[in-house]
């Protein structure tokens, strides 16, 4: 792709093609910038504050044809900072005077981000961040979205007025946002952070995450609707820098001019849908909604349509099942060809109270599959469990999952992945006696289809056939102590153990025993001691590995080991995967065996979030928060 005309090389290009007279007048310029003070807290000059029309003159004098002029009028702003930074950003990002874009991006990258009042932590994040590429720049983002307490929340807002790359600035912009749910306890710390580090800004992610926060602050209905409003221009305007405004009611089922929107810009749009459907417009909002997700169903492909596919499943968990009606409108040859796509419109339906609908698509879907000749479909089939079971469908997943195993046609590979997690998803449930039964298929024999070599399959789908096992005897477990048979527990504990004594929840089953000797309970910590061990030293091994830290916080999490060293290595697994349910579950675990329930339900409250239909989180939270209202003691 040829550099943009703001780009580094670009202006390496343009620079190249001047007169050294202005050659010499830059080159000064940006001498002048690296000697700038260190900090965006240092002391400013005496007119630290001038007017918007003063700033303004001194921008468009960074084109003036007046060599000395363009020198002092670069002086100058470089002296006022960070209070011209967000005029200086529009100039940089929208000025066709290719001297003042590049004047002003220049000065606007030797304003540093740190802050005088930044934590330690936030301070190293953001050190050296302007040099890192987008990608290193988004993992510092997440961090800070995740940092203890909120700390790094005022940066995470700074970056989105501050952020060199306008699509940085919108992916910050859209972290902050995805963490406002209404009526959500923790939001007004966020919010007032959030308002500190955008200050003024002008950029339209700045002004979207503005509106946010003013919507969430005001019950006043004329204030809430004048910010969705604000909202919605600042989305447009963002829209509008992709290449065309998103197709208005006359366009209904044409995909948007020029490039689509980014990834970032779509979520903040669903953040916009549910500011609407807050202050009890859902009409608007469903209005919305399709105008947006129109032009993604318009431009879906059959067997790649995964955008559509999330827009459904966004839908139904945002109450507004009725998208899913736009893609029959718009595009039923696709749910004609694509199951997934399908099976999508069918939850929705169902979700919509529609359910002989839903049923009948549903079975049509899942025939097309269970019937289907071509490799890729038959493989869709895992996706389309992992799909439903997400959304809450479990007789739906269940029916795909057990289709796999059944299919005399199914590869080997694909009967180990199905009958593994579809054993897990059953357990999920508490159906452990079903989970125990349907993990063993995938090691006995089962009439009318060929034989398999369960322990080589296993392996080369990179799982541990010891593992794979012990998770057997454990669900046996489970089923025992919910029959409460004490005796068989133990024994199927022991076995799992005695099959990897590295098994996770059978060493916890083992600690947790209600009735442990003295003898055995010292023997049972010896041997989680010794799996703390062993994963240490994976963690050592595979330190870009996240799994084994998760495993390690878990597992002392749940026996009373060292709960602040198991915080840091659960946040450190979050920090590879800063939104995974199941860290979260791990860390709010962490933060429950400190002592601190809140903070146990704040990050089980975001498990949750991203796991709506998982019954294990869920039924932690519902824990956590009685022992945060001392309804429940500590374990």
């Amino acid at each position: 792709m040829a550099p943009s005309a703001r780009s580094p090389e670009a202006a390496g290009a343009v620079i190249e093609r001047a007169a050294a007279g202005r050659l010499v007048a830059l080159a000064v310029c940006l001498v002048a910038l690296a000697a700038s003070p260190g900090r965006a807290g240092s002391d400013g000059p005496a007119d630290a504050d001038p007017s918007p029309e003063t700033i303004a003159a001194l921008i468009r004098s960074l084109g003036d044809p007046d060599f000395q002029r363009r020198e002092t009028a670069t002086a100058r702003l470089q002296e006022i900072g960070p209070a011209a930074v967000d005029t200086l950003l529009v100039a940089a990002e929208t000025d066709a005077d290719l001297e003042v874009a590049l004047r002003a991006r220049w000065i606007v990258d030797a304003i540093p981000l740190e802050m005088l009042h930044d934590s330690p932590e936030v301070g190293r994040l953001l050190d050296g961040y302007s040099g890192r590429p987008l990608p290193q720049r988004l993992r510092t983002m997440e961090r800070l979205l995740r940092l203890e307490d909120d700390a790094g929340i005022e940066a995470l807002a700074r970056l989105v007025r501050l952020e060199r790359d306008p699509e940085g600035a919108r992916i910050a912009a859209a972290l902050v946002a995805g963490e406002w749910f209404a009526d959500d306890p923790w939001w007004p710390r966020i919010a007032a952070r959030s308002r500190a580090g955008l200050g003024r800004g002008e950029r339209p992610a700045a002004a979207f995450l503005t509106a946010l926060v003013g919507f969430s602050e005001t019950p006043d209905a004329p204030r809430r609707g004048a910010a969705i409003e604000a909202g919605r221009r600042a989305l447009e305007a963002m829209e509008r820098a992709f290449g065309g405004d998103a197709p208005g009611p006359d366009r209904a089922g044409e995909p948007a001019a020029g490039r689509e929107p980014s990834e970032a810009t779509g979520r903040l749009a669903r953040v916009l849908v549910r500011m609407l459907l807050a202050d009890g417009r859902r009409a608007e909002a469903l209005a919305e909604a399709e105008r947006r997700f129109v032009p993604v169903v318009a431009a879906a492909v059959a067997g790649s349509a995964d955008d559509t596919i999330e827009w459904l499943t966004w839908g139904v968990e945002s109450g507004l099942p009725e998208l899913a009606e736009r893609v029959a409108a718009v595009r039923p040859d696709l749910v004609a060809t694509d199951p997934l796509v399908a099976l999508a419109v069918a939850v929705a339906r169902r979700a919509g109270g529609d359910m002989p609908g839903a049923t009948a698509l549903f079975d049509d879907a899942a025939k097309r599959l269970e019937n289907a000749t071509g490799l890729p479909l038959r493989q869709a089939r895992m996706q389309a469990a992992f799909q439903l079971s997400r959304q809450g469908c479990d007789d739906w997943a269940l029916r795909i999952y057990t289709a796999i195993l059944d299919d005399v046609r199914s590869l080997p590979n694909e009967i180990a992945l199905g009958a593994i997690y579809g054993s897990e998803y059953l357990h999920e449930l508490e159906r452990d006696d079903e989970a125990t039964a349907f993990i063993r298929r995938l090691f006995e024999p089962v009439p009318g289809r060929p034989a398999i070599r369960a322990d080589q399959v296993i392996g080369e789908i990179g799982r541990d056939v010891r593992s794979v096992r012990a998770r057997m005897h454990f669900f046996a477990s489970c089923a025992a102590a919910a029959r409460g048979d004490a005796v068989a527990r133990r024994e199927l504990v022991e076995t799992a153990l005695r099959e990897d004594g590295k098994e996770i929840d059978s060493l916890i089953a083992l600690h947790q025993l209600p009735d442990n000797t003295p003898d055995q309970r010292g023997d049972a910590q010896r041997r989680v001691n010794e799996a703390l061990r062993q994963i240490e030293n994976e963690i050592t091994a595979l330190p870009d590995d996240s799994t084994p830290c998760n495993e390690w916080a878990w597992l002392a999490a749940n026996t009373g080991g060292d709960a602040e060293k198991a915080t840091r290595y659960s946040r450190q697994s979050l920090d590879r995967s800063f939104d995974n349910a199941s860290f979260l579950d791990t860390l709010a675990h962490c933060r429950a065996a400190a002592g601190d329930f809140a903070g146990a339900v704040r990050c089980q409250t975001l498990a949750v979030r991203r796991a709506p239909h998982n019954l294990t989180i869920r039924k932690g939270l519902e824990r956590f928060r009685r022992q945060a209202e001392g309804a429940e003691p500590a374990p």
